[in-house]
């Protein structure tokens, strides 16, 4: 297999970190988040008048489906404000389409990064790792993926889960790739997930932690999680608070500035939570530039130096998505 140390994986193949750019690290671009075991009663397309009570949380089945059509302007906006790359981690379970992630990649000039890794924990992990090694060396139907993830949360305490994790665990190892893994339900199971990661010989500073937006003020479980090597994610951001989501992005920014303050200012990466119409900026969302378009100035305004912004957007993302070399 080529090597890819020290390279960063996109739908269209191989580049050097440094034409990363401005990027952000959890997003969707063609996804459909309606589960098959939910009925959602409201199937009427998204419109102006519906918005508020998708934002406060109503379920509806044209939100949650995102479409190259739907998304491909957003996309060019957010090339033309400076943005340089997105890391999709739909699932193959939420409507994954590899080659439509190629050809918005080519159409719009942004660089993509595409997930892997969310697969039926029934295999035996050898497969799933397997799998996973396929995906990444082989691609799908040609395209290549780039980070192991979103891997939604697990906890090693549940065979099915600990099955996922140990394949995820070795699949990193093997290939040098960086993991996406969502934070589990309690401290504990996390951490717990870490050793396990570690004990199977994966690079605990290859991993990434999404979902920590709820944990933005617990500055000190954050820093539990960034003392282990791992990087945090925000990935909330852009969402308005309401009954289903308490933290705003206030709290995310002083939780970074408090990390950075603790010098872990290179453990943090950020992004919107693009996996809705609504968060798209046609329907009145901050969309795939929120973070360098909203976010980085209140950090700023916040207190946050010069290089705080430019450590988080592009050189936190590309040292996390840069292959290193894989081993057995």
């Amino acid at each position: 297999m080529t090597s890819l140390t020290g390279r960063v994986v996109t739908v269209a193949g191989p580049i050097d970190p440094p034409d990363l750019g401005h990027t952000v690290t959890s997003v969707h671009l063609v996804s459909d988040m309606n589960d098959a075991a939910t009925v959602i009663a409201d199937k009427a397309p998204v419109t102006m008048d519906r918005l508020g009570a998708l934002a406060m949380g109503a379920q509806n089945e044209d939100d949650l489906r995102l479409t190259a059509d739907d998304v491909r302007t957003d996309l060019a906006d957010f090339a033309a404000q400076g943005g340089g790359a997105v890391v999709d981690v739909t699932r193959v379970d939420q409507g994954r389409r590899p080659d439509e992630l190629a050809r918005l990649a080519e159409t719009t000039g942004i660089t993509v990064v595409m997930g892997c890794g969310g697969h039926s924990p029934e295999q035996a992990p050898e497969n799933l790792a397997d799998e996973i090694v396929r995906e990444i060396h082989e691609g799908v139907n040609g395209v290549p993926a780039g980070v192991i993830g979103e891997i939604g949360a697990l906890d090693p305490d549940r065979p099915a889960d600990r099955a996922l994790a140990t394949a995820v665990a070795d699949a990193a190892r093997r290939t040098g790739a960086p993991v996406l893994v969502s934070r589990a339900a309690t401290p504990t199971a996390t951490h717990a997930l870490l050793d396990l990661f570690a004990e199977r010989g994966a690079d605990l500073g290859r991993i990434a932690v999404g979902h920590c937006d709820d944990l933005a003020t617990d500055v000190e479980a954050l820093a539990a999680l960034a003392d282990r090597g791992v990087f945090v994610q925000f990935n909330g951001l852009g969402r308005l608070s309401s009954v289903y989501r308490e933290i705003d992005d206030q709290d995310v920014a002083a939780a970074v500035l408090a990390l950075a303050g603790r010098g872990h200012a290179d453990r943090i990466l950020l992004s919107p939570n693009v996996s809705r119409k609504i968060d798209l900026t046609a329907f009145g969302g901050g969309g795939y530039g929120f973070v360098a378009q909203q976010f980085v100035p209140y950090l700023r305004f916040s207190g946050a130096d010069d290089a705080l912004p430019d450590t988080l957007t592009a050189a936190n993302p590309c040292r996390w998505l840069t292959f290193t070399e894989g081993r057995g």
